[in-house]
């Protein structure tokens, strides 16, 4: 291999040290934070994050100890691809340890966290749909596979519950009447409501406190339902 060769190689991040700054971008993103409310958050130097995202190419790797103040000051766990990178070998991050970390993370029950917007589908965030993120489930919710978590898409029942708003849904069982629900049509685009009725017309719903019916969705116009059963205001 020529000198130019290894030289470029060199300058690449790792397939680990990709993932890793992906999953931290991820985090400041959803925070709203930069790279030092993290690094404080994690009780960490801010230079430990700083030059992950600074200078991606720097030949520093942050250890699986590091990862796991990350998950534990953000809340949010390492994601299942990067424990995936990491249990498959060749990592460089403290060998003596990925095995040990990596099964008490994986044993921490999780859902994913999906992208759930009030736009059409034409108009969200291409970057936010790509995004894979995992966050700790709440019991109820342990082994449910049908479960997910999202944030609310917008300010439908303020003051209740604003946009942004952390939700967690699941399809285990049909929705009845008195359910919450977050409904997506074929455009794309998810609101959640009260669920008043179902009848041949299709979903009768409501987006006020108390309930009314404030319109009725067409069966045909709805690609996938859920039932929300946590809100955590924020």
């Amino acid at each position: 291999m020529s000198l130019a060769v290894q030289s470029i190689m060199k300058q690449q991040p790792s397939p680990n040290k990709a993932l890793v700054i992906e999953w931290i971008e991820h985090i400041l993103d959803r925070k709203q934070w930069n790279g030092t409310d993290l690094a404080r958050a994690a009780g960490l130097a801010p230079s430990t994050i700083l030059r992950l995202l600074n200078n991606p190419k720097h030949n520093f790797v942050p250890t699986v100890a590091t990862l796991q103040k990350i998950a534990s000051g953000s809340g949010y766990p390492i994601p299942k691809k990067l424990l995936n990178a990491l249990s498959g070998g060749g990592t460089e991050m403290e060998p003596d340890n990925v095995k040990e970390t990596t099964v008490r993370t994986i044993r921490q029950p999780t859902v994913e966290l999906r992208h759930i917007s009030s736009l059409p589908a034409a108009l969200q965030s291409a970057v936010s749909q790509k995004r894979e993120s995992y966050i700790p489930a709440p019991p109820q919710l342990d082994g449910d596979e049908t479960a997910f978590a999202f944030h609310m898409p917008d300010n439908t029942f303020d003051p209740w519950f604003k946009s942004g708003c952390l939700m967690f849904a699941t399809k285990r069982r049909d929705p009845v009447a008195g359910d919450t629900v977050v409904v997506t049509d074929k455009n794309g685009r998810s609101r959640v409501r009260l669920l008043m009725d179902i009848t041949e017309k299709g979903l009768k719903l409501s987006k006020t406190h108390p309930a009314t019916e404030d319109e009725t969705v067409s069966f045909d116009d709805v690609s996938d339902i859920s039932i929300v059963t946590i809100f955590v205001k924020s």
